[in-house]
């Protein structure tokens, strides 16, 4: 097993299979991949696609459409779709909101061989809009190859005076460069490389500087790097993240730098998903108003996926699929998201 440094954290326990998955992007859900020469940036919750649909006749976009209980009449339910971008997510809540995340990570897995003395500069500009560096995040987590056995090398945002005890940012760091051979702050914890009979020495068992750690595990391979913030369960974390930057030497140098794209209002598409499925939610058993809309015959759809017809989204519900008369609300599921601006009408 590979741990990190500290327990309870999300990001806590993974196998090593799941961990080189996890630097590939294929393990855990990410929604931002961006591949480039010199590697590929896989961010965790990422960025996503908003979706917002507009409901069309003969249901009324303002939800006063009531239909008759008519046990073999379909309702045609019809979407016109708009989508943007939303915002890049770094965060880290413990909480019962299933819209938050309880970790976030940046990963950089570089696609040609590279070791720790290799690695020139890991930056990040960043900004706590709520909390701030504490109980270990905000850190890089560097994935080195110790002999066949992948250990994790923390480098922390925190300062590492005291063992790291100082629960905020060190100030200054937003931009810097952590890996910084000349600075004295010991930010960079070693615990993982301390095992039975290691051969590496070090003047603490928990906490050294940058270039301590450097001179013991420099010729050790890099898998792959994470910017991380999970400490949540220690007080929640929301970060705006404006870039990150991992710069590596050698014989062919280069620095890679990862920028969030900015959110963008939703504008109407005709690239509609062919996956999007049907939401159905009885909210009220009392219908509010007579019947005003005209009975449907027509053959209903029998599975939970919209059919796409003359750029818009459409699915025949039939009433007999109810379960009787009240208010319902029926959205499009995208990409595992109800779109905003549900469909609802009343059966009566």
């Amino acid at each position: 097993m590979v741990r990190s440094v500290r327990a309870g954290v999300s990001l806590a326990l993974i196998t090593a299979g799941a961990l080189v998955t996890l630097l590939l992007g294929g393990a855990v859900s990410a929604s931002t991949i961006i591949v480039t020469p010199n590697g590929t940036w896989t961010a965790s919750p990422g960025q996503s696609s908003v979706s917002q649909t507009a409901v069309q006749q003969p249901i009324n976009a303002d939800g006063s459409s009531t239909f008759k209980a008519n046990g073999k009449a379909v309702i045609p339910v019809k979407f016109a779709l708009s989508q943007g971008t939303g915002p890049f997510v770094f965060e880290s809540y413990v909480d019962s909101d299933p819209s938050t995340a309880p970790y976030s990570y940046l990963n950089f897995a570089p696609s040609a061989p590279t070791t720790l003395a290799q690695i020139s500069q890991l930056a990040a500009v960043y900004d706590f809009t709520v909390g701030d560096c504490h109980a270990g995040s905000l850190r890089w987590t560097l994935y080195l190859n110790d002999g066949g056995v992948t250990r994790n090398l923390d480098v922390h945002y925190q300062p590492g005076d005291n063992a790291l005890s100082g629960q905020f940012c060190k100030p200054g760091t937003s931009g810097a460069n952590l890996a910084d051979a000349a600075s004295t702050d010991p930010n960079v914890v070693i615990n993982q490389f301390t095992y039975a009979g290691t051969p590496y020495t070090f003047t603490s068992a928990y906490n050294v500087t940058y270039a301590e750690a450097l001179s013991q595990l420099g010729s050790l391979p890099v898998l792959g790097m994470n910017l991380i913030v999970d400490s949540g369960f220690a007080g929640n974390e929301d970060v705006d993240l404006t870039s990150a930057t991992v710069g590596v030497g050698g014989a062919t140098p280069y620095t890679q730098t990862f920028t969030p794209q900015p959110a963008s209002a939703t504008a109407p598409t005709c690239d509609l998903p062919t996956n999007a499925t049907i939401k159905i939610t009885k909210t009220s058993g009392t219908p509010t108003g007579d019947v005003n809309e005209p009975v449907s015959i027509q053959p209903n759809d029998t599975n939970s996926t919209f059919r796409v017809v003359d750029c818009k989204l459409m699915y025949n519900l039939a009433t007999s699929s109810l379960s009787g008369v009240g208010t319902y609300t029926v959205s499009a599921v995208i990409n595992g998201t109800p779109a905003s601006n549900p469909a609802v009408f009343d059966l009566r």
